[in-house]
Parts: C-alpha cells; structure tokens; sequence
C-alpha cells in the first residue's frame, strides 16, 4: 500500500518527475486544464487570497498569477518541491489533510493533480473547504463508474504511462506508482458524493474517460454535518 510518507520520499528525491508525470496523466492536457479551471473560478467570484494545496513547483501558481496578479500562498508536504518552486512568493511546508491555517483564511482553495494521492480523500476536502470563505477548485487523478472506461484507463495507466515515460527518458518504476494510486482510489460518484457533503457543487466535469476529474464548489450558507 501506497502511503503519504512514500509518496513524501517519491517527489523529494525525484521533483522533476512530477511534472512529467501530471502531464502522462492528463494525456498532456495539463497545462490546459489549470488554465480552464482558474478563469471558471475568477468568473464565478474575484479571489484576491488563493491557497495553492499541494503545490507542487507551483505550475497552478504561475498560472492564477499570470490571469490576474494575486496573492497565492503555496503548501506542499515536499521540502524539495517547494525549494524548486518556479513562483516566487509565501511557501508552507504541509500536509493537505492537516493545512496549518485558521478557518476561512482564503478566497478560494485549489488543488490540482494531488489530491488522488491522500489517504483520506474526504478528510482533504473537508481541510479545503474549512479554510476557504468562497470557492474551491480541484483537478484530479479520477476513477470512472463505467466499467471499460475504468479498464481502458487501468492499461493506460499501468503499461502505456511507463513505457512513454521511458521514451522520454524516465525511469519506468517511477510511474508505477501512479498505478497503484488509481487502483486505491473511490469511484467518481462517490467523490462528488464526498464534495457534495462540503461544498455546493457549481462544475463537476469528467475527461480522458473519467480518468481526470474537474470539480468547482462554493461554500454551504447552511451546514447539516
């Protein structure tokens, strides 16, 4: 079983890996993705204090500042990641299931390609809607409910990523990981079951055959949990 410490040591040896391997997952579709779902977010509301979870080297980061000058704060359970960031600006060292802010400190809280990884999927969420006062925005590793949706995506993910990966150079092994990332992970409508418990979803679009999801919720006026 793949854990957080393990996940931890993975991106602290090898950053770079990271970034090859959000771009295996989306189907190099990425970079597109980000940008779509911080210009849906800065239409639905105009968050001038943004928490980049799991930053990364702060790709999310770049782009939320290059649509419009905000201040982003970045958190991520890497030391290695964050010393590499590729933005300049405030950088905690944290878990995403322990985020070390009080209550409602950002406009909106965005996580983009990590959120898969966690333990405890709903305690995650639960953490990003706690210290968001209006939007939160996800991208995310996905599992379909469609069953040769799920199959397609397993052989991608288990034999094509890798091999990709060693065409460009990379060690096969390191993506591997991934794999057993998606095997662990609950179905699409039990996350937006999950979601739907915090937030108020406003988007919840699934792509690359249910393998990637995008989710945008705004806070509940009334909470029932």
């Amino acid at each position: 079983m793949i854990n957080n410490k393990d996940l931890r040591d993975t991106y602290n040896k090898i950053p770079k890996f990271y970034d090859r391997a959000n771009a295996l997952i989306s189907f190099f579709q990425d970079t597109k993705w980000r940008k779509k779902l911080v210009t849906d977010i800065f239409k639905i509301s105009r968050p001038e204090k943004v928490l980049d979870v799991a930053s990364g080297r702060g790709e999310l980061a770049y782009i939320i500042k290059q649509i419009k000058e905000t201040y982003v704060v970045m958190t991520d359970y890497s030391e290695n990641m964050l010393n590499m960031s590729i933005v300049d600006g405030p950088k905690v060292m944290a878990s995403f299931e322990n985020l070390p802010f009080q209550d409602n400190t950002f406009d909106s809280v965005i996580s983009t390609f990590a959120i898969h990884a966690a333990d405890n999927i709903d305690g995650v969420i639960s953490e990003m809607e706690r210290v968001s006062s209006g939007t939160v925005g996800i991208i995310a590793l996905g599992k379909s409910d469609n069953r040769l949706y799920r199959f397609i995506a397993g052989l991608y993910l288990k034999y094509l990523q890798p091999y990709i990966a060693k065409l460009a150079g990379e060690k096969p092994e390191n993506y591997k990981v991934i794999y057993h990332i998606y095997k662990k992970l609950p179905l699409n409508s039990t996350i937006r079951e999950i979601t739907e418990k915090y937030l108020d979803t406003v988007k919840f679009d699934e792509k690359a055959f249910g393998s990637i999801y995008t989710f945008i919720g705004t806070k509940k006026k009334n909470k029932i949990y």
